[in-house]
């Protein structure tokens, strides 16, 4: 990976933190509420990208979720 990808993952990464952060307290719903923050916000490349560093990282439980959620929604928009 380039050092450029690298660094652009790694800042999507520390969104979805953010956005984690931000919803935690919405407790079990925090999952879809980060997804949907992604969703309604984030172009799709940012989202493709993100899912992809998503899954070689190690990610909080909520954005980890919101990241599994994603890929549940993108699959089921396929058909």
């Amino acid at each position: 990976m380039s050092e450029i990808a690298h660094d652009s993952s790694a800042k999507l990464l520390t969104m979805a933190g953010q956005i984690a952060d931000f919803y935690k307290s919405s407790g079990a719903t925090a999952p879809e509420a980060i997804a949907g923050h992604i969703n309604k916000f984030w172009t799709p490349k940012m989202r493709e990208d993100f899912l992809a560093a998503a899954s070689d990282r190690t990610l909080e439980p909520p954005a980890l979720e919101a990241a599994k959620g994603l890929v549940r929604r993108r699959k089921a928009e396929a058909f």
